[in-house]
């Protein structure tokens, strides 16, 4: 042969075997190794060392994670879970033809799914959960024909499902869960006939469930739960006798339940419909749904009576908090006793409904393996049980903001591995159980705000887990035990403020080097504040205030390094103030209304003039100028030394004196201690189901020290900041300005309003806190902030737009909620402020209505007769009723008056108070002189658009604006009741939407 031949022949060879991979489905395994070769160098970090396998030579078939044909010596199965693999996937893996299995999960993979994939026909099962994986779900995956298993959860994929997934007709588990998914899910699923399984659940996918997924009859499983889906669920979907899980919670479905339900669907294990709209009575079927295991009817507006349950006989959670469920009658509670055959109930929670009534003595023979029982936020009455005793399962034990009285149980003491107990806000009395000190799992104990008396039992310090504690707002007496303060883990909060409590500060104190928060103020304490307490590293938040403490104040607390609240007012503390100057996050300083002498620093917090407080102090001297205080005198300089030593001298000379006076007033303390119940409702108190209570230096740290960035809005009473809490929580912050003399009743006003109402359409509020200097409500925040911006910014950059469909969305929200504090309340509720900037909008654009700091409760259930005197109300110019100015009597009448016009001023996108209306020209008459034949005058510029563009009938807009006159007539006799108003309204849109479809 000659050498040009050969060295032609060799080339060929060459090429034919290196460039397989490009010559369609004829590939060796060389191009397998190729192929995961390629693989390997797109894993940027493999710290487990599972590819250092991976090489030319090992054989391919000896590949960690590598699977083959013995036959051919083809790849068939790539098992890399859990390997913490980074990197992306290369694109050459649709090159693997007979790949079988790819699982990928549990990885740290970014970039986006390899379009090729869709050449793998012969694949089975691809996984890649709980990685980084971003872009959208190639279409391409639809010639993957032989898929079983498509699971792609907990990734960050976005964009809308395929439709062409439709084809895969032998897929059975199809998981899209904890993405960014959005659209809709493709009416071609329900060519999915083998499906079981489908997981659709933390997205954000919207619309409807298609009816037709009722025909999959092989379906086990159906979870949407955490989406934006809406509408009623088909009925198809609970015929479907074959689904045994069946999850829509946190969605926007309406409606009521089939009360059939657990029979068309009766093998169904576990249902979740919480935090939606579901109205009625939850389906009697549920009596006897046998195969039940976990039903979730949370957060709904679920009423009545719940049936009696002695055959859920596999329930091992029934979650039925956040409703309207009442007793309805003598035997009402008796389902609490039906349960009593449920052998396997773990999780039992009836939180915040309208149950009322004695507790029966048979809750304590529930189910042995109880681990969390939730009564919290009812009207639950009477005893606790002692029977409670028995649960010995109980992990956390919920029974706050009830009316309980009598005792705490001394069984309780026998609940060995509860870790939570939350009994506070009750009427209970009596001494806190000595029991107690047998609970050694014990995390959380809160006691706060009953009417306990006695001292604090020295058997509390046998709680070693302990990490919050909470006794405040009591009757208790005597010294605080030395034995409290040498709790290993209090790393939350000590808080025994608000009782009698009488001695002095243990130097134990700085045994508690873990705990953020320590709040001793409104006591009889006395003594010196020990210097040890600067070893407490962790303190964020430390409230003396109110007591009889003397001596100096310790230099030590300049060691608190990360301290950002200190109150020591109104107490006896003399001598000079020491250097804080090292305390570089502290925003907050009382010291006001002692015996302070000297110089006042010039460093650190005293920098800051809103931050601190100095009354009350006749010979502090010097600072900055700012603080107004008196100029030092050379004297006074002079003589600082001798006279601390003087009065070191004095108080050390009295505290002999004073021990004896101890014992001679002994007995007028022990047997008389002093109540102060009447300062409970200006503490901080709990709104949501899990009671979370925040300080004033949790509202510092998630505010960024209320910083000008995170100011979402102001009012009379106050300024409102964008918060996040340590754990994530979103929140509005509403801070009340304590200068202003009716700060303290509108924030008293907004916390007995929010106690008593819940709605989908109101603003939640999630706690508050409060102290004599500061007042503050922890609301549910709302992105998209208030419809007054939407509907009145002026700047480009703000400058939002707002539908027609949403506008009547909204129109339709505000009138629900109204329509619910009016008719639904148990008591009546008047708003008395209804305007736009007092309607707030979430993620979702509906809308919630808030600032409840003027609203008044009426008196009687009968609504429409005047109840209460306006003298002293304040609302917004514009947007009060006639009446009102007249000192007229506050009716539901006002608020319907208030939505007339914000109606009104959402159509026109007028403001009431516009330059244009002045003398006899308002809103209301401006619109109706252009009634019927010039509308077009006096519409919006954006829904003039909509009559252009979508061809919407004038007729249309004169319905909303004779709506919005009638609600803003001049004779409160003469106003429609909001019921009324929002079936109008929704008539209208009803309208609407059948036009447009």
């Amino acid at each position: 042969m000659k050498p040009s031949n050969f060295i032609l022949s060799f080339a060929l060879f060459f090429l034919c075997h290196h460039s397989r991979a490009l010559l369609g489905p004829h590939r060796s395994n060389v191009t397998d190794r190729d192929v995961l070769l390629s693989f390997k160098s797109y894993v940027t970090d493999d710290p487990t060392g599972v590819l250092n396998t991976w090489n030319l030579k090992t054989p391919l078939c000896n590949w960690q994670g590598v699977f083959c044909n013995t036959n051919k010596m083809r790849v068939t199965g790539l098992a890399l879970e859990n390997c913490s693999l980074t990197g992306t996937i290369t694109p050459h893996i649709g090159n693997l033809s007979f790949l079988q299995v790819l699982d990928l999960k549990n990885n740290v993979f970014h970039g986006s799914i390899p379009v090729s994939m869709g050449k793998l026909f012969r694949l089975k099962m691809l996984i890649l959960a709980s990685n980084n994986i971003q872009g959208h779900i190639p279409s391409s995956l639809r010639d993957c024909s032989s898929l079983n298993v498509l699971d792609l959860p907990g990734n960050m994929l976005e964009g809308t499902i395929p439709s062409e997934l439709g084809n895969l007709t032998k897929l059975k588990n199809l998981s899209f869960a904890k993405n960014n998914l959005t659209g809709y899910i493709p009416l071609s699923f329900a060519n999915l006939s083998s499906l079981k399984n489908l997981i659709l659940m933390y997205n954000k996918l919207e619309g409807p469930i298609p009816s037709e997924l009722g025909n999959l009859n092989l379906l086990l499983q159906i979870n949407v739960g955490r989406n934006y889906f809406s509408g009623k669920i088909p009925s198809s979907i609970f015929n479907l006798s074959s689904l045994r899980i069946l999850g829509v919670a946190m969605n926007h479905f309406y409606g009521h339940l089939p009360s059939n339900l657990f029979t068309t669907l009766p093998i169904l294990m576990e249902l979740y419909v919480g935090g939606n709209f579901y109205r009625g009575k939850i389906p009697t079927s549920l009596s006897n749904a046998s195969e039940l295991k976990v039903v979730d009817f949370s957060a709904n507006q679920f009423t009545g009576w719940i049936p009696m349950l002695w055959n859920l006989e596999n329930i091992r959670i029934l979650n039925l908090e956040f409703n309207q469920f009442s007793n309805e009658g003598e035997n009402g509670l008796d389902f609490i006793t039906s349960l009593v055959n449920c052998s396997q109930l773990q999780v039992f929670s009836v939180a915040t409904n309208r149950f009322s009534g004695q507790i029966p003595s048979s809750i304590g023979n529930l189910s042995s393996q109880l681990s969390l029982l939730n009564l919290a936020d009812n009207q639950f009455e009477g005893n606790i049980p002692e029977t409670i005793g028995n649960l010995a399962s109980l992990i956390q034990l919920s029974l706050e903001t009830n009316l309980f009285t009598g005792h705490i149980p001394l069984s309780i003491g026998d609940l060995q591995n509860l870790q939570g107990l939350s009994i506070h806000l009750n009427l209970l009395s009596g001494q806190i159980p000595v029991s107690l000190g047998n609970l050694s799992q014990l995390f959380e104990l809160r006691l706060n705000g009953n009417n306990l008396t006695g001292r604090i039992p020295t058997s509390l310090s046998n709680c070693r887990r302990l990490q919050l504690l909470d006794l405040s707002l009591n009757g208790l007496y005597g010294s605080i035990p030395a034995e409290i303060f040498t709790f290993p883990n209090l790393g939350m909060l000590l808080n025994l403020s608000w009782n009698s409590l009488t001695g002095s500060l243990s130097s134990d104190i700085g045994n508690l080097k873990m705990v953020q928060g320590l709040d001793f103020s409104k006591n009889r304490l006395s003594g010196p504040i020990p210097s040890s307490l600067g070893e407490c590293q962790n303190l964020l938040y430390l409230d003396l205030s109110g007591n009889s403490l003397q001596g100096f104040i310790p230099s030590s607390l300049a060691n608190l390094k990360g301290v950002e609240f200190i109150d020591l007012s109104l107490n006896n503390l003399a001598g000079s103030i020491p250097s804080l100057a090292t305390l570089q996050y502290l925003k907050f300083l009382n010291l006001s209304n002692n015996m302070l002498q000297g110089e006042v620093p010039k460093e650190g917090i005293f920098l800051n003039v809103s931050g601190v407080f100095l009354s009350g102090n006749a010979e502090l001297c010097g600072g900055i100028p700012a603080l107004g205080l008196p100029k030092c005198s050379a004297k006074s300089e002079q003589t600082n030394k001798s006279r601390h030593a003087l009065i070191a001298g004095l108080i050390a000379g009295s505290t002999i004196i004073c021990i004896f006076l101890l014992l001679f007033f002994y007995r007028i303390f022990f047997m008389k201690p002093k109540k102060q119940r009447g300062s409970a409702t200006t503490q901080a108190i709990s709104f949501d189901g899990h009671s979370r209570l925040y300080s004033y230096y949790d509202l510092k740290s998630a505010t960024n020290n209320f910083s000008c960035e995170n100011l979402i809005g102001s009012g009379s009473f106050g300024n409102v900041y964008k918060g996040v809490f340590r754990d994530g929580t979103l929140a509005a912050i509403k801070v009340f300005n304590m200068d202003q003399t009716r700060a303290s009743k509108s924030f008293l006003a907004e916390c007995k309003a929010f106690r008593n109402i819940r709605h989908r359409n109101l603003v939640k509020i999630l706690s508050a806190s409060s102290s004599p200097t500061f007042k503050a409500l922890i609301l549910q925040f709302m992105p998209n902030g208030s419809l007054d911006k939407w509907l009145h910014s002026k700047s480009e950059d703000q400058r939002q737009s707002l539908s027609l469909n949403q506008r009547l969305d909204i129109a339709i929200d505000i009138a629900s909620a109204m329509e619910y504090l009016h008719h639904d309340c148990e008591t009546p509720l008047v708003h008395c402020d209804l305007k736009p900037s007092n309607v707030l909008l979430d993620e979702d654009m509906t809308a919630h209505v808030g600032d409840f700091g003027i609203a008044r409760i009426l008196q009687k259930t009968e609504s429409r007769d005047p109840k209460s005197s306006t003298i002293g109300l304040k609302g917004s110019v514009g947007y009060i009723p006639p009446e009102y100015g007249y000192g007229g009597e506050v009716s539901i009448n006002g608020d319907v008056y208030s939505y007339g016009i914000l109606l009104l001023e959402m159509v026109t996108g007028k403001r009431p108070t516009e330059e244009m209306f002045s003398g006899e020209l308002n809103l209301q008459r401006w619109v109706r002189a252009a009634l019927p034949h010039r509308v077009l005058d006096i519409l919006d510029n954006e829904l003039m658009e909509a009559c252009d563009s979508e061809g919407v009938s004038i007729d249309y807009f004169d319905s909303l604006f004779k709506i919005g006159l009638s609600c803003a007539n001049e004779a409160p006799d003469g106003r429609p009741e909001m019921k009324d108003v929002n079936a109008m309204i929704k008539r209208i849109r009803n309208t609407r939407f059948s036009v447009t479809t």
